[in-house]
């Protein structure tokens, strides 16, 4: 009875893993052709006119400067910002006037870009989906391993 019992839970745990094996993989393949098109996006995009690459692969584009004795924001600044966010092709997932929270809670990329940014200052960012929500994506508007574009104005910093 021991044995025929240790071998029926071994077998359990063992399609178990497998099935755990198959599930992790599906997710990956679903959006496999996405990934690919966001990478390559990026790589076309890059160096488009203006942009600077970071050497994480953040690329940003100075749109506007503001008053550059203004102030800076650091890592651990609660900004305040306007934004727009965009897919790479062109859907809108998210815009917001007078946005504020810490940056410390916001995606890498974001935290990366903003730092460089004074009060006034507009940036573009082209944000790989390394420096964004990753192989997750977020909600039902940002599949997993995009590319995110954001256009961001620095309202207001503090620290």
């Amino acid at each position: 009875m021991t044995t025929k019992f240790t071998k029926n839970i071994l077998f359990i745990v063992v399609i178990s893993l497998i099935s755990m094996l198959f599930t992790s993989c599906e997710k990956e393949d679903k959006y496999i052709d996405w990934k690919v098109l966001n990478e390559k996006w990026l790589e076309k995009h890059k160096n488009d006119p203006g942009f600077t690459v970071t050497e994480s692969g953040l690329c940003y584009k100075i749109i506007r400067k503001g008053n550059p004795n203004d102030r800076k924001a650091n890592s651990s600044s609660y900004i305040n910002v306007n934004y727009e966010g965009k897919l790479i092709n062109d859907s809108i997932f998210d815009q917001s006037d007078e946005y504020q929270n810490y940056l410390s809670q916001m995606i890498d990329g974001w935290k990366e870009g903003i730092i460089k940014m004074h009060t006034g200052d507009i940036f573009e960012f082209y944000i790989p989906w390394d420096l964004g929500y990753g192989a997750d994506g977020s909600g039902t508007s940002i599949p997993p391993y995009s590319t995110l574009i954001f256009k961001v104005e620095l309202v207001n910093s503090v620290y």
